[in-house]
């Protein structure tokens, strides 16, 4: 392949600390030999790890990134005269239209089920948010069609696009032999990596928290609102909690190992329970070589059981949840095996490397013409 080949990737949502979009398959792309350049939410233009980054102005609400961010990465790509545009986000399928009617190549990047985030997030009584995620779910299938890729982060995703979609997981790189502490006396460490939400379980687990009859603590790595973080406060179970705040996806990584439980307590909202392969902390608590405490959706509950890494349980009752932590807190034998599970299934087949390949076949396919 030449090494002229650029690629273009943007969004309207994610700067280049992200972890799929810019670590996996940005950095994977110029591995590969590809120009690549990356248009995001970021302060300032520059080179990042060989990949050079035009920043553009961070815009918070859906409809500022849809408008106002749309126009300027829509202007900022066109003048980089790529060979393949890749785009990530659902509020940009617009602009990846407008690129394939100038002639572009376009690839589009699915990570959410977006017709159930839909339903599940956007204000507004249930009838209107079905009829917007109906609508918008046509709009996106229909749209899909003229892209030269689609990209899928997992199999719930591909099967929406009939065939059209190639399944790349976000899973982590293949990690080193895990290093975690010997728990022996000291207080049992949960963790939680991700958004400090109520439908992604927060209140769950910190409620659990009063109900553990041994020393532990919760450990929270995410972004967190201030009217989240107040309430948080106010309950019982927080004096056992330690909010660290957002950190940079690197330093999770490193934080994991020094733990002894990763929680995925996601609520049953339809976001969610087709939750599956998509669930990169998932995978990164197991790499980490932690065992894992999941919430007893289908997806989730089949991935944890075929490499027996952990344990489901009901998301939405505080006391059970209690009482799997201390399983795991009391049997740290039985913990260690299922971490060491978890952490061989990743370096067999939940890892990047295995879904590296399959990014890059598309992209053969694509310049081939296929």
């Amino acid at each position: 392949m030449s090494t002229k080949t650029k690629v273009c990737i943007f969004s309207s949502a994610h700067p280049p600390t992200d972890g799929r979009v810019f670590h996996k398959e940005a950095k994977s792309l110029l591995r590969a030999g590809y120009e690549v350049v990356y248009i995001g939410p970021d302060t300032a233009d520059g080179v990042q790890d060989g990949i050079r980054v035009k920043a553009v102005p961070r815009s918070r609400s859906l409809l500022k990134r849809a408008l106002i961010a749309a126009t300027r990465l829509i202007r900022a790509s066109l003048r980089e005269r790529a060979d393949i545009y890749h785009f990530h986000d659902p509020e940009l399928l617009p602009a990846g239209l407008l690129l394939r009617l100038l002639g572009k190549r376009v690839v589009y990047d699915v990570h959410e089920y977006n017709k159930l985030n839909f339903k599940s997030r956007r204000p507004g009584y249930w009838g209107m948010r079905t009829l917007m995620a109906n609508v918008f779910d046509i709009f996106e299938t229909q749209a899909s069609r003229y892209f030269n890729g689609v990209i899928a982060v997992d199999k719930v995703i591909e099967d929406k696009f009939m065939g059209r979609a190639v399944k790349v997981s976000n899973f982590p790189f293949r990690p080193g032999k895990p290093s975690r502490l010997e728990m022996r006396e000291r207080e049992f460490k949960c963790v939680y990596a991700g958004g400090l939400t109520a439908d992604r379980g927060l209140f769950r687990m910190i409620e659990a928290m009063e109900h553990i009859d041994r020393p532990a603590k919760l450990i929270l790595l995410g972004k967190i609102s201030d009217e989240n973080r107040r309430k948080a406060e106010t309950m019982k179970g927080y004096e056992r909690v330690e909010c660290r705040g957002y950190k940079p996806w690197p330093e999770v990584l490193e934080l994991l190992p020094n733990c002894d439980l990763g929680l995925v307590m996601l609520q049953p909202v339809p976001a969610y329970v087709f939750a599956g392969e998509g669930t990169i902390k998932l995978f990164e608590y197991m790499g980490a070589g932690l065992p894992v405490l999941a919430s007893n959706f289908p997806n989730l509950k089949r991935i944890i059981e075929q490499a027996d890494c952990g344990l489901v349980v009901d998301p939405t009752d505080p006391v059970e949840i209690a009482r799997k932590i201390t399983y795991f807190a009391d049997n740290p034998e039985a913990a260690r095996r299922m971490g060491e599970n978890g952490w061989k299934a990743v370096m067999d087949k939940y890892n990047w490397e295995t879904e590296n390949e399959k990014l890059l076949g598309l992209y053969s396919r694509i310049l081939d013409g296929v």
